[in-house]
């Protein structure tokens, strides 16, 4: 089987927009700059800190003033959690417990960022080289899941988020597919649009109609891959139009709607 993934290592946002992918995501932040917002929680960003999400998941990291942060970023496809897996240790099932926070010290560390490094160079096209790094990838997700696996899983401290931002995000997550904006959450939840605007910018990262619109592409994911028609799925997730759903649904995940529920893996973008 041949691992394709995909590993960058980068201090500037390489997608501003808002995105999601389906593939497993396993973050690595290698500084103490910006904020790590994912399941409605939101993480100062330590050196040594690793983020591994599921597929479709909503998360932001972000730096106020748009700082540099250094970072790797590591995705790859759960097909190869089932190659991996063995009766004593189920790779699949293992991983289907994140998203998982962690910060990582010492040897550990070192052996990590080392594997990453060779990681990110590109496969030579000598007899055997693509094998090589199919082998040190299996490596490096296997260190991943000893550490989830880990029974001394370390704290790590959250950043404290106004109650009401997790009131309103509650709110969207139940009302999605309704029309909501920033005019009508400021007046349900009785707080200024300008004040609005700015907090839930500091805690998620997302501004309050990005935020919107990406759960209801996560949400389209979702349904898609249960076998849904893509006109229901438009009109379940609060599209007016079946155009305006392809068009935002493109844009964060880089397939059409009809091409992502087939098979996106082996459609080109």
């Amino acid at each position: 089987m041949d691992m394709d993934f995909e590993i960058l290592r980068y201090t500037q946002d390489k997608h501003p927009d808002s995105h999601i992918h389906e593939h497993y995501e396993i973050f690595i932040s290698l500084s103490n700059e910006g904020k790590f917002f994912v399941r409605e929680e939101g993480y100062p960003l330590r050196f040594g800190m690793i983020f591994i999400l599921n597929p479709f998941e909503i998360h932001r990291c972000f730096c106020k003033g748009n700082q540099p942060y250094d970072r790797y970023v590591l995705h790859f496809s759960e097909d190869y959690l089932k190659m991996l897996s063995t009766k004593s240790a189920d790779m699949e099932v293992l991983f289907s417990s994140a998203p998982v926070i962690h910060r990582v010290e010492g040897r550990t560390l070192a052996k990590m960022l080392d594997q990453l490094s060779t990681l990110s160079t590109p496969a030579g096209d000598g007899f055997g080289d693509d094998v090589e790094q199919n082998i040190r990838l299996s490596e490096f997700l296997l260190l991943m899941a000893r550490i989830i696996n880990s029974e001394k899983i370390s704290h790590v401290p959250m950043t404290k988020s106004e109650d009401r931002i997790s009131e309103i995000l509650r709110f969207i997550h139940a009302n999605y597919n309704k029309d909501i904006s920033l005019d009508s959450l400021s007046k349900q939840f009785f707080i200024s649009k300008s004040r609005l605007s700015q907090i839930f910018k500091d805690t998620t990262g997302f501004s309050v109609g990005d935020y919107i619109l990406t759960y209801r592409i996560k949400t389209a994911c979702t349904l898609l891959k249960s076998g849904m028609r893509v006109q229901d799925v438009g009109e379940m997730t609060g599209f007016h139009t079946s155009t305006n759903f392809i068009r935002a649904f493109k844009k964060r995940t880089g397939y059409s709607p009809g091409k992502f529920s087939k098979n996106p893996e082996k459609e080109e973008k």
